[in-house]
Parts: C-alpha cells; structure tokens; sequence
C-alpha cells in the first residue's frame, strides 16, 4: 500500500496506522466560529493566514493573467466537500461509487487536495490552489480508506472511478491513491480515458519500493514527492517519476468553513501536477492531454536534480519538478522562430573612364625604365662591392 500521512489543524487524530495525523499550525489565527454540522472531525478549524513555502514554490499566481484553469479535474479519494469556503462554486455533485453524490468529505484528504488544485482566493488567507478557476468533480472511492477490505477492493474500485470520470467529462483525473495490483480492469479504463483524450496524474511513492499502478503505465503522468529539503530515494518509489512537487507542510482546506490544516502525504504532490496540466490545458486548448503531459516534462525545473546533474531523468524526481509559469509562458523549443536568412544587394558604382587612369599608368611606366637606366650600373657597383667582400 502507497505510504500516506497528513498532518493537519485541531489536534485530532483521523486514521489509524498514521494515514492522517491532524496538528495545529503555529501561524494559526483565532479559532473561527464552529462550522455547522459535519462529519468531519477538522470542522472549526482556524484559519491559516500564510502560503505553504509549496505553494510559494510553485508561484502559479504569476500564470493566472493568462489561465486560471477553466477546466474540469476529478478527485478520485475520500470526496470534496462543497461546504469549504476555498471551494465554494468550484465543486461539482460528482459521484460516489457507493451511490449518491460525491460532494461531501467525512475523511477530509479529498477536500484538502481538491483545495491544492482549485481553492479560490478568500480574504484573511493567502492560501490559494493552483489553478483557482478549474472545475472540481468529485469520485468517492470510500469514507474510510483504512477499512479493511479496501485495500483488496481498490484495484476494481479504482478502475471504475476512473470510467466514470472519463464518461462525466473530466479533463484531468488526479487519484492519490495507489495498488500494487497490475489488474486488467484497471488498465482498460485507464487506456479508455487516455483515448478520450483524458490525463491522469498518479502518485510514484511506495514506501517498499514495489511497482504502483496506475503509475507504472505508460501514458499515466508518475509523480514523486520532495520536502523542503529534496526527494525520496529511488527505493523509496513505486514507479519511475516524470515529475516532482511538494508534498509536505502543505496548508490546504478543510471540509466545513474557512479554516484550514497543514498536511504532510507522500500522495499529495499529485494535485501541484494536476493543477498546472489544468493550466496548461485552458491556455493551450488545442493540445493534446499527452502534449500537456510533454509540456509539463519539457518545463519542469531541473535545478533541484541532485543526483546526477548530467542524467535526462533524475531516479527522485524524474525531469524535475513542476513549474506551472514556464508550462505556461514558455516558448517551447519546436514553436521557436528561426530568422529568415538576411540577402543583401549592393548598389554598385556606375564604371569609371578607365582611359585617364592608362594614360597615367604609361606615363609611370616610362619614367620607372628611365630611372632603371640610370641608376642601374651604381646597383651594380654595390652588389660587386659586396661579393668581394665576403670572398
């Protein structure tokens, strides 16, 4: 099973096995007044006045002159709550798998990743997603991923999230959650969405190192995760990464109200990549999902692969970490235009009578074998002097 902790706001505990550990921020303001009724065991939680340095490194808000994200991106996870005030507007009724709609949150990650993508701006926070004009849709796969028939379910569970959110027209599908099970139901759908012209971005992580699927797949966006502080081991991964982002000391939303937790999950660093293909995607709507995906690899920041400086693909964080400005902004190199050749013509001189410049040359000629003449025997005498002598 893909390693996972969140740690979050209010002091509480969610899931067992430390899939989800809940802490209050230093940088917390007052308690806000206590949501309304939910499920959620982070209702109430304070407001968290400052960016995530995940959010500062990923810088997105420089992209937002040019796309928010007018797209429509699936959360495949616990659900999103269309209650938070980051998300409000922004969430769809979506679906869960057990029936019913999958707008409501009980667990929480699906709300705070939904939030990384597309929180909107909300006064007395800097917290904002990436891409605060995308659509959100979400899939519940389960209020309860610790349940211990979940993990044998996942597999099918996963493959008909996936369908389903291909056939509701999601753009991007985003899933943290991983199997180690290479089932055949699950690459049909995923092959299916991918030739409906969907992306799907899927976590790298494994904490065994064992191959994860969906991304193992080619075609499936592998994402790994860093800290402030760099990546995983290559051990440390499931599958070869294409990209990296941040997925620790993350600020994202809670299910109810205006507050927010701090999160830490090796699953999280899905939603930076899912929010800038949604970028990419509203800017450059002429592109393919696999020529985001290329897009995304081409601009990603290659400065923090460390381990080898020289290596196309870095075993941690794969091409690099993702840069939703330049995937935005920057010229790739096959859209270059190269300057036509210059071709220069010279206005030529009409030609000069040439018959002074004869006469003169005739007249210089004549006077040269005159000299000749009379200088000639004193360089004789000279030269004779000479040879005597050296004799």
């Amino acid at each position: 099973m893909t390693r996972r902790i969140v740690t979050a706001g209010a002091g509480l505990v969610l899931a067992l096995n430390a899939l989800i550990v809940l802490t209050p921020s230093a940088n917390s303001s007052a308690p806000a007044a206590a949501a309304v009724a939910s499920c959620a065991a982070t209702a109430g939680a304070p407001v968290i006045p400052s960016a995530s340095w995940g959010q500062q490194r990923m810088g997105a808000e420089r992209a937002w002159s040019r796309t928010t994200g007018e797209v429509t991106v699936a959360v495949i996870d616990t659900g999103v709550s269309a209650r938070t005030d980051s998300l409000r507007g922004a969430v769809l009724a979506g679906s869960d798998l057990s029936g019913g709609r999958g707008d409501t949150d009980c667990f929480g990650r699906g709300t705070f990743i939904a939030s990384l993508i597309a929180g909107r701006a909300v006064e007395g926070t800097d917290f904002v997603g990436v891409a605060p004009g995308a659509s959100i849709l979400p899939i519940r796969l389960t209020d309860d991923p610790e349940d211990s028939e979940f993990e044998k379910k996942l597999p099918q569970l996963l493959a008909s999230a996936i369908s389903t959110a291909t056939n509701a027209g999601a753009r991007v599908i985003v899933t943290p959650f991983a199997t180690l099970v290479a089932d055949g139901t699950l690459r049909q759908a995923v092959d299916a969405a991918m030739a409906k012209d969907v992306l799907i971005v899927a976590p790298a992580a494994e904490s065994e190192g064992k191959p994860v699927f969906p991304a193992q797949w080619n075609g499936v966006v592998s994402v790994a995760p860093i800290t402030d502080k760099g990546g995983l081991l290559p051990t440390e991964l499931g599958a070869p990464p294409d990209l990296a982002a941040p997925s620790s000391g993350l600020v994202g939303a809670v299910p109810d109200g205006p507050g927010h937790i701090e999160g830490t999950d090796l699953s999280l660093a899905v939603a930076y990549v899912a929010a800038s293909a949604a970028l990419v995607m509203d800017a450059y709507p002429e592109m393919t999902a696999q020529e985001v995906a290329q897009r995304l690899v081409d601009t990603a920041d290659r400065s923090t692969a460390a381990s080898d400086p020289d290596a196309v693909r870095d075993p941690s964080i794969g091409y690099g970490v993702v840069n939703p400005l330049a995937a935005v902004t920057r010229l790739a190199l096959d859209t270059e235009v190269q300057p036509e050749p210059a071709v220069t013509t010279l206005a030529l001189a009409p030609a000069p009578d040439e018959r002074p410049f004869n006469l003169a040359l005739a007249v210089g000629l004549g006077s040269l074998a005159v000299a000749a003449v009379a200088i000639g025997p004193t360089v004789g005498v000279v030269l004779s002097r000479r040879k005597r002598v050296v004799e």
